[in-house]
């Protein structure tokens, strides 16, 4: 199978993506007491619904040891940015609001009570390992992110950290992953140490020896540099990977913009192109509240994997319900301030109830990854309301 320079390229950006947000900043982060059952992470002992590899323990620890060489290599003794999506388009304030309808099935978690509205952080972001244009000299894309963080929550949370206790939900523009488990994240980060993140070197090496699993990889790595948006604010985005729904549900979770694709893809796009788009759009004086569906995709067959990240779950047979409404209204989000609140805020999938607890391979991997990063970043505590 033939790759192309595109895709080889595009390729570095799709295996950030694999890990939004959990290499994020941070304070160390450990599991309650109760829940330091799991080897492999400290976390949570693997539920009913997942299948552990015997060897993943040994992966995960051999990752996290790349991760911080990675993160040795880029920034030496300097502060050190996000493992991941250090680059931001903006973050902004946002309400949430559980359907006032909303089924007794689907009264879950954070969605537990209809009508409730929940204050939150909107971070929108690139999936790339370092600060760069938002699409490539080549004309590639990369991944793009969206986190949303939920202050005020209330119920047991997974981890024990200092502050408010809050939610998190990490999406990106394609409902899967390019790395379907921690073996091929491996594979993939081995190199990026070896060759020091020079993606003309990493990308050759990975698909020197194609297999049909490598094939799959490039085919959706080919997908996410071909995937333009012309606002942050107008894409569909994707948690990609599962999570339990209360006890006995396993879902994906998506949000749908109200209005998709209305700003063109620039002729000639600029290197920030995506902040300018989200700053015209939420303009305090001319711009409008920008409003999407938030839904659930219920696991409803076991055909659907939980622990292949690179499998679509298909709306056909799995389809999305919307279960709240997540508001953005206008706001100046480019300034001083804000930006160094964003820098300070960590996402990670593992900021969650217990109800909403991250499942699979590639969200193991993320507890592990998270830890093992947090001790580049300085101190921070979970927020619960928004700055005076």
């Amino acid at each position: 199978m033939k790759i192309s320079i595109t895709v080889l390229a595009a390729t570095s950006a799709a295996a950030a993506s694999l890990l939004v947000g959990s290499a994020a900043s941070a304070a160390e982060a450990t599991p309650e007491p109760s829940a330091r059952s799991n080897p492999a992470t400290g976390g949570p002992a693997p539920t009913p619904f997942e299948t552990v590899p015997a060897d993943e323990s040994a992966q995960i620890s051999e990752i996290t040891d790349l991760m911080v060489q990675l993160l040795r290599q880029r920034y030496g003794d300097n502060l050190a940015r996000r493992g991941v999506h250090p680059k931001d388009h903006g973050c902004v304030k946002a309400q949430l609001t559980v359907d006032a309808d909303l089924p007794e099935r689907l009264r879950v978690g954070v969605f537990a009570k209809p009508g409730k509205q929940y204050d939150a952080w909107v971070r929108f972001s690139n999936a790339t390992g370092t600060v760069t244009a938002d699409v490539a000299p080549n004309g590639a894309n990369s991944s793009r992110g969206m986190a949303i963080k939920l202050m005020g929550v209330e119920g047991s949370t997974l981890l024990n950290e200092p502050g408010g206790k809050t939610q998190d939900f990490l999406l990106i523009n394609q409902p899967m992953f390019a790395f379907a488990n921690v073996a091929e994240y491996l594979d993939v980060t081995r190199l990026q140490v070896q060759h020091r993140d020079d993606g003309t070197k990493v990308f050759p090496a990975l698909f020197a020896n194609m297999t049909p699993e490598k094939a799959a990889t490039a085919k959706i790595v080919k997908f996410i540099a071909q995937t333009r948006i012309g606002n942050p604010l107008e894409s569909r985005y994707f948690s990609a990977a599962p999570f339990l729904f209360g006890k006995n549900e396993v879902v994906k979770f998506a949000v749908m913009p109200r209005v998709m694709g209305a700003t063109p893809f620039p002729m000639n796009p600029a290197p920030n192109y995506l902040r300018e788009a989200l700053k015209k759009s939420l303009d305090p004086l001319s711009g409008k509240p920008a409003v999407f569906d938030f839904q659930v995709q219920s696991r409803s067959t076991d055909s659907l994997p939980i622990e292949n990240a690179s499998a679509e779950w298909s709306e056909d047979t799995a389809p999305y319900q919307t279960v709240a409404t997540l508001t953005i209204p206008p706001q100046d989000f480019d300034n001083p301030m804000r930006i160094t609140e964003c820098e300070h805020l960590v996402f990670t999938p593992w900021h969650a109830l217990a109800e909403h607890r991250p499942l699979g391979g590639i969200n193991r991997l993320r507890l592990g990854v998270y830890q093992a990063s947090a001790v580049y970043r300085g101190q921070s505590r979970e927020p619960s309301r928004f700055p005076e």
